[in-house]
């Protein structure tokens, strides 16, 4: 009789253990958590950014950053325009330069640089022209600066390009 007190004691101390831990899961859901406007939206087209700086190429970095960065989040395919659910526009708006810190000797001279691209976004849905989402969004680098300052400026550029893509996907796909 007592083993049989113990293995049901036993047996309700697992059963509650087992309840909390699965309390932890409410609210979880599987798969991608789209936000509630891209709910219905499964692909998207992204023609190529606009760009109203002064920066040569900037356009095609900063676009295929994004394709790149909204194909690693899964949550939408890439399609022509023609068979996608909505339109991703976006124009680069501005890119600046800013110095962090320069070198002891000359306070003009920059050794470390932050690179900041701001670009304004929508998103709209292809049937209806509606939009469903716009903002504006931030992407930056930073960088120190090495003799060829061409390429350290064009590694910094394409840095702050992919943070900008990844917060673009972020936004679209999660809602953040």
């Amino acid at each position: 009789m007592t083993a049989y007190r113990l293995k049901r004691k036993q047996l309700a101390i697992n059963s509650i253990i087992i309840l909390i831990g699965m309390s932890s899961c409410i609210g979880y859901k599987l798969g991608n958590n789209k936000p509630t406007n891209l709910q219905r939206i499964n692909s998207v087209s992204v023609p190529i950014f606009k760009n109203e700086t002064l920066e040569p190429r900037l356009q095609t970095l900063v676009t295929n950053a994004t394709v790149k960065a909204l194909q690693q989040a899964g949550t939408y395919r890439i399609s022509k325009p023609e068979l996608s659910d909505a339109t991703l526009f976006a124009t680069i708006k501005n890119i600046s330069r800013k110095q962090l810190r320069s070198t002891r000797e000359n306070v003009l001279k920059t050794k470390e640089i932050e690179i900041i691209i701001d670009v304004i976004f929508s998103v709209e849905e292809n049937r209806t022209g509606k939009i469903l989402d716009k903002g504006t969004i931030k992407g930056n680098s930073t960088s120190y600066l090495d003799s060829n300052f061409q390429l350290t400026k064009r590694q910094a550029i394409q840095l702050a390009a992919n943070d900008l893509a990844k917060k673009i996907s972020a936004r679209i796909s999660e809602g953040f």
